[in-house]
């Protein structure tokens, strides 16, 4: 078992890095998105929604 740790332990260590680095990504552009449509008064609706009369 720890021979086995040691040898993957970098990749390990790397993997959940990159993990971590895309989690934190994915936040930061949501959060920009939600604060540049904060103070505008568009409203966001499906395309098909004007279909239905």
């Amino acid at each position: 078992m720890m021979e086995t740790l040691k040898r993957y332990g970098m990749a390990l260590i790397f993997l959940f890095l990159v993990i971590l680095l895309m989690i934190l990504g994915t936040w930061g552009v949501k959060t920009f998105g939600d604060k540049m449509f904060e103070n505008t008064d568009i409203s966001i609706q499906p395309r098909g929604e004007h279909l239905n009369p």
